[in-house]
């Protein structure tokens, strides 16, 4: 009985953050996207970017440089002792779900990087290849998914959740950064797509599982005033 008691509580709780069905929708979306970009799009927007030397653009290089994980690892473990000693606990627990979303979902970047095997975009231009090698160890075979775009995402998915009022801002501009990765031929528009599903399906049920299993401890929405 008790434990009923405090679910329901919990469900109850005053700005508890729901994932609706459209937040769910454009955490997939960019997954089934991935065939097509593959079979489609990759060839062409690799060799488009590198005819318009996007690769010389600072603006680019300085935004893919931010989705560096370990700068959002620092960060989240920053925010969540600095917002602890103040006291400020809802902050500090969603510092603590972006630094389990980013870390999670960098651990299965790497992972799914070393069984995909699929060749850089470097190989595209510099011998014309473009295939798939699994089980691999090497930069140029470790295109799919993009890490830096699996980490714009998770961070951007975190925002959303915890900030409704900005999350149709958060989610395109984490996806705008993500896709610098096409433009400095880092990786190619489908191994971004799949970064972008990896990192915001990451961010999503690293608040699932905490509402369901320590629900009077998971964070809330954060409120502006």
């Amino acid at each position: 009985m008790a434990k009923k008691v405090l679910e329901f509580s919990a469900e109850r709780r005053p700005g508890r953050v729901v994932v609706s069905r459209n937040l769910w929708l454009f955490a997939v979306a960019p997954l089934v996207l991935v065939p097509v970009a593959t079979l489609y799009c990759d060839v062409i927007v690799a060799r488009a970017a590198l005819a318009n030397n996007l690769s010389n653009l600072r603006v680019l290089k300085w935004a893919t440089e931010s989705g560096e994980a370990s700068y959002w690892i620092a960060a989240a473990i920053f925010l969540f002792f600095a917002a602890a000693l103040r006291k400020r606990h809802n902050v500090a627990r969603w510092a603590f779900a972006m630094f389990v979303a980013v870390g999670v979902s960098g651990l299965l970047t790497s992972g799914l990087k070393y069984l995909i095997g699929k060749t850089r975009p470097k190989l595209l231009l510099e011998a014309d290849r473009l295939d798939f090698a699994p089980f691999t160890i090497g930069y140029d075979f470790n295109s799919m998914p993009s890490g830096h775009a699996t980490t714009f995402a998770a961070v951007a998915m975190i925002v959303a959740l915890a900030c409704p009022r900005v999350r149709w801002i958060a989610l395109p501009l984490g996806c705008a950064f993500a896709f610098t990765r096409v433009a400095l031929h880092a990786h190619y528009a489908s191994d971004v797509l799949a970064g972008l599903t990896l990192g915001m399906v990451c961010a999503i049920f690293t608040l699932t599982i905490w509402q369901r299993r320590y629900p009077s401890s998971a964070p809330v929405v954060i409120r502006f005033r």
